[in-house]
């Protein structure tokens, strides 16, 4: 019975559920981009001060991995470095821009080109400068022969760096790409990508690997040497075993025999936008592309057969406390990972691949003491096969007369011994890593694919006839500096008002002046003088200060190519505001004087306010003002109903329910509690929702009612960001007298959200 039971469970097919599998995406087009005035490709200017900066940067890069500081006087590391810092803020200021007429039109496709169009820009240089050297190389070689300053000696060295030089091309431009890269992936994912996720949701924003694809610094995809040192060795004839297409046949039909249903994974039979990607490309069988979605995602290896690292985590786990559930689950999916990497060692040592990834690994110590004369896939097949170590020891002699005694076997032997002692578990952890390593390759080569595909259809244009075409036809995707763009004062179009509004201002003058101490400075130095100093990080400006209140205001210009934050910036402030007040507060306390409270209304209005003159001062009209001292106020009646709760949230709006809400009737018909609290208005969230990307959450209430966020990135003026959440609720209808809730209606509203738990559920989901 117990065996039977044993057979059964056998024959169950293994599954990926609860791994957290994820399927790869990366929606990459650029069909929705109007073509230039050829009708085939796209025509792109850039700055031209970053052709040359890059000019030069690349050309000092390329004196230096091949190593020929000593005949170009002009490269000093120092120049060098400032060459790559002065690149590296013009690359940012050209994405910005792509970023920002990106946001613009709402078109992510104008980031994907500006992405690309550097990218083809850097590969045309890098390879330019390398020729440039050459020709520069040629003639100094010519002027050693013919100056009586040098001798032979000096004229063979520098024949021989020549040589060296043609040789070793591919490896110089390879150095010269990755290090040009490494700037710009720099730029890209550090400087940029907070405001990336300001604008865009996070499934249209490339990836951090976009930029630091090997595939691009190389012209042979296949080349021994490279695959060694950017992923693993492969085979290259077809009947090797392990050559790429059996590699991944061998994958595909592991991943056949297993149940891949699992909620985070992309359902079999659905018609997917990167299904119709890979048929168009041509580039893996549309069949299988369910299982390239799969493999593609690197991470998953992990998830699927590394029960090492969740052995690790299990301890770590333990060790700490966790729950009961939480190690059960773990132990499960240690045993589920355990079985899955048993299942593909099994198939990979049935096909003979094991021998080769073992062996692949271990010569990583050795290989470079061989190669040249031999190949590495020489000595890997050195490690695998008999036959083949028979002939090269019959080859030592000749290696020896040519490469001297240095030409030992022994290593080789001595890895050749590793690998016979090499236990299963270190086999396992092999092939993990060669799984791993793959998954890599396959996405960059599908990647890549795709973005040669790019690249070919973008045409950089310089000529200033053909930019003057395309820019007069609309078909000119330009991708300037600051300074290079024409710049002229724009109008004000729309405006934000924000009121911060003191609670109980007059029980506190009351209360300091009975103390002998002096009210306005309290409010001066807590309140007035530190928000003072932060208003220019929100491009923010004073309107007036009105005894106990401060009303600040953040404009809007006509200016289509100017980003407005006009509302997020003004959350963000508001936010500053509170966090500002309770600081002092905390420091008030321990002085035993009275603390601060406030209410914080912020309005947006669309169309420019007016402004009146008194003399030299400037005097602004706006009905934002008066709805801002509305949404700042708080009902007396409400304070003293909730003073004794101590909840997350500090607004709550209510309706008269014996009056229908108007915009007229407003002032009458709302009553709230605003303690502590930012309300933004409903034109204010909707302009918000233009301006950043905002993700939905739902807040885990301890009442029946959901509760919704929203959050996103705020960009601020110094550079920096700031993270925001806005709670959405309805508005409940209320009998005035007592003030019972009797229900509510559709109208909503917006609390700008300040407590720290909130902040925690959205950085864990975000």
């Amino acid at each position: 019975m117990i065996s039977l039971n044993i057979l059964k469970s056998l024959k169950q097919p293994l599954t990926i559920k609860n791994l957290d599998i994820k399927s790869y995406q990366l929606s990459y087009s650029l069909n929705r981009l109007s073509l230039g005035v050829d009708n085939i490709h796209l025509d792109v200017h850039i700055s031209p001060q970053l052709y040359n900066s890059l000019k030069k940067t690349a050309f000092l890069l390329t004196v230096k991995h091949s190593r020929t500081e000593f005949f170009f006087k002009e490269y000093k590391k120092d120049l060098c470095d400032i060459e790559k810092e002065s690149l590296k803020r013009i690359c940012n200021d050209i994405l910005l821009d792509g970023i920002n007429k990106a946001r613009v039109a709402r078109e992510i496709q104008i980031d994907f080109l500006a992405q690309t169009a550097l990218v083809k820009l850097f590969l045309e240089e890098i390879k330019c400068q390398y020729k440039n050297l050459v020709a520069k190389m040629e003639p100094l070689v010519r002027m050693y022969q013919l100056s009586p300053q040098h001798d032979q000696n000096d004229v063979f060295l520098i024949k021989e760096k020549l040589s060296e030089i043609k040789l070793h091309n591919n490896q110089i431009i390879r150095l010269v790409g990755k290090e040009l890269f490494e700037l710009l992936t720099d730029v890209n994912t550090r400087k940029l990508k907070d405001l990336r996720e300001t604008h865009f949701s996070a499934n249209d924003i490339l990836p951090g690997f976009y930029l630091t694809n090997p595939l691009f610094h190389t012209n042979n995809p296949n080349d021994d040497f490279f695959l060694i040192e950017e992923y693993v060795l492969m085979g290259q004839r077809s009947e090797d075993i392990d050559n790429y297409k059996n590699v991944r046949s061998i994958i595909y039909k592991i991943l056949g025999e297993i149940d891949l249903s699992s909620d985070h994974f992309i359902d079999e039979h659905s018609d997917t936008h990167e299904r119709r990607l890979q048929e168009f490309n041509g580039i893996f069988e549309a069949d299988n592309y369910v299982f390239d979605l799969l493999i593609m995602e690197s991470d998953n290896i992990d998830r699927i057969i590394n029960y090492i690292d969740s052995q690790e985590q299990y301890e770590k786990a333990m060790r700490a406390g966790e729950a009961k559930d939480i190690l059960e689950k773990s132990k499960k999916q240690i045993k589920a990972q355990k079985n899955l990497l048993n299942l593909f060692y099994r198939k990979f040592k049935g096909s003979g691949l094991m021998r080769q990834i073992v062996a692949g690994f271990e010569m990583k110590r050795v290989y470079e003491k061989y190669c040249p004369p031999m190949s590495p896939r020489q000595i890997r097949e050195f490690l695998v096969d008999f036959w083949t170590r028979i002939s090269l020891r019959t080859q030592q002699k000749r290696f020896k007369t040519l490469y001297g005694n240095e030409f030992s076997l022994e290593p080789l032997l001595k890895t050749l011994k590793r690998i016979h002692h090499c236990s299963t578990k270190e086999k396992k952890h092999y092939l993990i890593q060669f799984l791993k390593q793959f998954s890599r390759y396959h996405r960059d080569l599908y990647n890549f694919r795709i973005i040669k595909d790019a690249m070919d259809s973008i045409n950089h244009v310089t000529e200033e006839k053909i930019i003057s075409l395309s820019r007069e036809n609309h078909s000119l995707f330009e991708f300037l500096l600051p300074d290079e763009k024409v710049k002229e004062e724009k109008p004000i179009a729309n405006h934000v008002i924000i009121k911060a509004d003191i609670r109980g201002s007059i029980s506190i003058n009351i209360t300091m002046r009975k103390m002998g101490l002096n009210p306005a400075s309290l409010f001066s130095l807590n309140f007035f003088d530190p928000i003072s100093a932060v208003l220019s990080e929100y491009g923010a400006s004073k309107v007036f200060i009105e005894g106990d209140a401060i009303i600040l205001s953040i404009f809007e210009n006509e200016d289509r190519e100017q980003m407005n934050y006009s509302v997020a910036r003004a959350c963000g402030l508001a936010i500053r505001i509170l966090q500002i007040v309770r600081s002092y507060n905390e420091k008030n306390k321990e002085n035993n004087l009275p603390a601060l409270e406030l209410g914080i209304g912020i309005c947006y209005c669309q169309g420019a306010p007016t402004f009146l003159f008194d003399g030299n001062s400037k005097i602004m009209i706006s009905q934002a003002i008066n709805q801002a001292d509305r949404m700042s106020s708080c009902d007396k009646m409400l304070r003293k109903i909730f003073k004794s709760q101590n909840d997350i949230f500090n607004l709550f709006v209510f309706e008269n329910e014996s009056e229908e809400m108007t915009d007229t009737a407003i002032d009458d018909s709302t009553y709230r509690y605003n303690v502590n609290g930012i309300e933004l208005n409903e034109e204010g969230f909707n302009k918000l929702n233009q301006e950043i990307n905002l993700q939905t959450f739902i807040y885990p209430s301890e009442h029946d009612e959901i509760v919704k966020l929203y959050t996103g990135k705020v960009p601020l003026a110094n550079g920096n960001f700031q993270r925001i959440a806005i709670r959405e609720a309805f508005i409940h209808k209320v009998n005035p007298s007592a003030l019972d809730v009797a229900g509510k209606i559709l109208k909503k509203y917006y609390e700008v959200c300040t407590h720290p738990n909130i902040y925690s559920l959205t950085d864990k989901q975000y």
